[in-house]
């Protein structure tokens, strides 16, 4: 994998972004299932600060899985963080979850955003292999607003990966 060009971080960004505000706008509900360390946070930051800029609308932003759990250890840890995390923490008390982000708590609550209305779900497993992400594109994948965006490596044996091959 390490041995492979890689996309244009900014065109990426501006990729998701894009899709996001689109789905969103056609009032569709967004899938990013996601490694739970790392790539994860990355994207909620992207997001936060795209609201925050007004570049994608308002929307929920649900984050599930050990996403969720990964997240809530940040703020124990600030010395090991970024400093731009770091001032989130300072100045907001965590530098993921928001008005705008907060953590899906339990299964019930999960059947709620597969029934509701616009979201951005950021959930484990990052190759839809098991984990919330599972549930969430089983619900999802059967309505054309919706959007399953892939920002990760997916095995070849991966359900992630066969979602991708269907594109082509």
């Amino acid at each position: 994998y390490g041995n492979r060009a890689h996309a244009d971080r900014k065109l990426a960004e501006e990729r998701l972004l894009r899709t996001v505000a689109e789905t969103v706008d056609k009032k569709g509900r967004v899938l990013i299932p996601a490694f739970a360390i790392g790539r994860a946070q990355e994207v909620l930051l992207v997001l936060r600060d795209a609201i925050r800029h007004g570049r994608i609308p308002r929307v929920p932003i649900l984050v599930d899985g050990m996403v969720r759990s990964v997240c809530g250890a940040y703020p124990m840890h600030e010395r090991y963080l970024a400093p731009g995390v770091q001032r989130l923490i300072r100045s907001e008390g965590h530098p993921f979850f928001n008005a705008d982000i907060r953590a899906v708590g339990d299964s019930s609550d999960r059947r709620q955003v597969a029934s509701g209305g616009p979201c951005v779900v950021i959930s484990s497993s990052g190759m839809l292999t098991g984990g919330p992400s599972s549930f969430y594109a089983s619900e999802f994948a059967p309505n054309e607003r919706d959007a399953i965006l892939i920002t990760g490596y997916q095995d070849e044996e991966s359900p992630g990966r066969a979602l991708l091959n269907l594109l082509k």
